[in-house]
């Protein structure tokens, strides 16, 4: 499974939050260390202000916080949030185009791989990710 760059930046942004705990951080300052666009990590940040991981204040001194209880999110909940779940269209039924769908044994193999990959992703939090890490 291949994560798109707006997972990617998610949890980068949040592995970065992690490792500057309670204080506010810009997406500028988060851009310019990882050498990424601005514009694009901003739509990101914003994304996951509305999920609720982030806080926002504006003005000077402003920037970003990660909410209270994002240090104990699972990862795949994120990473779920940020991806689309379909990694062939016959898991959609209402898109399903595929004319072998009934006797093919690729849907319920590829099912499992992608439950277990969130098994994994799952069984780690947002501090689990920033643990080691001194940014």
């Amino acid at each position: 499974m291949q994560l798109t760059y707006h997972t990617d930046y998610a949890l980068r942004i949040l592995i970065y939050m992690m490792s500057h705990p309670g204080q506010k951080v810009t997406t500028r300052e988060m851009a310019e260390f990882y050498g990424i666009s601005l514009n694009h990590l901003a739509k990101v940040a914003k994304a996951l202000t509305k999920a609720g991981w982030l806080t926002t204040s504006r003005g000077t001194g402003g920037g970003l916080q990660l909410a209270a209880h994002t240090a104990h999110t699972k990862v795949g909940e994120i990473v779920r949030y940020t991806e689309s779940r379909d990694l062939v269209e016959c898991f959609t039924p209402s898109t399903n185009t595929c004319p072998i769908t009934k006797g093919c044994q690729l849907k319920p193999l590829l099912f499992k791989a992608q439950r277990a990959f969130f098994d994994v992703l799952d069984a780690h939090t947002v501090k689990d990710l920033a643990a080691e890490m001194q940014l």
